[in-house]
């Protein structure tokens, strides 16, 4: 029997999009397979991708001891980000694994080694999971992680979790646009146009989206997750949700563009996202890390900043960091950082 007081992204068997898009090509595991392997696309080989995504030292010393008032984030690789800020520590889709697969040896492979390792990690306080996909979501990372932060993800995922060895007492599931607190910090789960899959028969049965936090000074947050550019989605929300001091926004995996357009941003669709949600500041994620798709590894970083001048976006407010790279904001109040500190902010 149908729910008629379900919202609308309910469906019978799980999720749907809130504004659907038209799909261009018929999309399926097996038809992504074939075009993988048989395409006219030349993908790249993850084995000849080492060592041409830039890489930093961890500022351990940072990272250990953050200032609350000022943003501390570290690309870690891929959506894998520690965020710092107000005295809190928070890690974003944690996957530390060599594939993104359920296999050992087969499915995409890491060739960018994490940024920083799990027993490098602070003490985290929370652990923010977007959706199901093995690129965001790594059981054997989860359980290395275990029990003792708090853990917020969307609808239906929670089992997962709990495969993880995560008891239900340790996360909350959230639907689209509902919010929880944790201490002072809001934490709103927010919609983002992709899909969820851990296998061939199960998608779109747990649902997805990003996550968009607010602190107890106003300083704002948003965590994007995975989507592809919706322009009815993100003008929605941006009117809804607006005026974001920093983004974690994604910029790689999109071609083929027929293919991949419902599920990823491209570097100049992630700078629309940026300036409808209005966000001053971002760091660029989803890419470097995993061959998902067929543009060259180094291609997102050199687009971006292409569409950062078209947008007139100034270099330092929309970075490609390194991976493991530790970058400094300005806080909700006014805080000093030093000229190294601006000067590494802008790179």
């Amino acid at each position: 029997m149908t729910n008629d007081n379900r919202p609308p992204h309910h469906t019978d068997s799980g999720f749907e999009n809130r504004y659907p898009l038209p799909d261009l090509v018929k999309r399926s595991f097996w038809r992504f397979m074939k075009r993988r392997y048989f395409g006219a696309e030349n993908w790249p080989k993850a084995k000849h991708q080492r060592g041409k995504i830039p890489t930093e030292a961890p500022n351990l010393d940072a990272i250990h001891n953050p200032d609350p008032a000022r943003l501390q984030v570290t690309w870690i690789g891929h959506a894998t980000v520690l965020v710092q800020y107000g005295g809190l520590n928070i890690l974003t889709d944690p996957v530390f694994a060599k594939r993104a697969s359920p296999f050992r040896h087969l499915g995409p492979a890491r060739y960018s080694q994490p940024g920083l390792q799990i027993d490098e990690l602070p003490r985290l306080d929370l652990v923010l999971l977007s959706h199901n996909h093995y690129d965001h979501f790594d059981i054997a990372s989860l359980r290395k992680i275990s029990n003792a932060p708090r853990y917020i993800l969307p609808l239906k995922n929670g089992v997962l979790l709990e495969t993880a060895g995560i008891r239900p007492d340790r996360y909350d599931e959230l639907d689209w646009d509902q919010s929880l607190s944790h201490g002072d910090l809001k934490i709103t789960h927010v919609p983002s146009n992709h899909w969820s899959a851990r296998t061939t028969k199960d998608r779109k049965e747990m649902l997805w989206g990003g996550y968009i936090l607010e602190f107890a000074d106003g300083y704002r947050f948003y965590f994007v997750g995975d989507t592809g550019w919706n322009e009815r989605l993100f003008a929605e929300m941006g009117e809804q949700y607006g005026g974001i001091d920093f983004g974690l926004i994604p910029i790689g995996a999109y071609e083929p563009s027929d293919f991949m357009r419902h599920a990823h941003t491209n570097p100049e669709e992630a700078v629309q996202i940026m300036q409808v949600m209005g966000v001053k500041q971002a760091l660029a994620i989803h890419w470097g890390t995993f061959v998902l798709t067929a543009e060259p590894v180094d291609e997102p970083p050199l687009r971006l900043a292409s569409a950062r001048r078209d947008a007139s976006i100034a270099d330092g407010d929309f970075i490609a960091a390194p991976v493991g790279a530790t970058r400094f904001f300005p806080g909700k109040i006014s805080h000093p950082i030093n000229a190294d500190n601006e000067t590494e902010a802008a790179q």
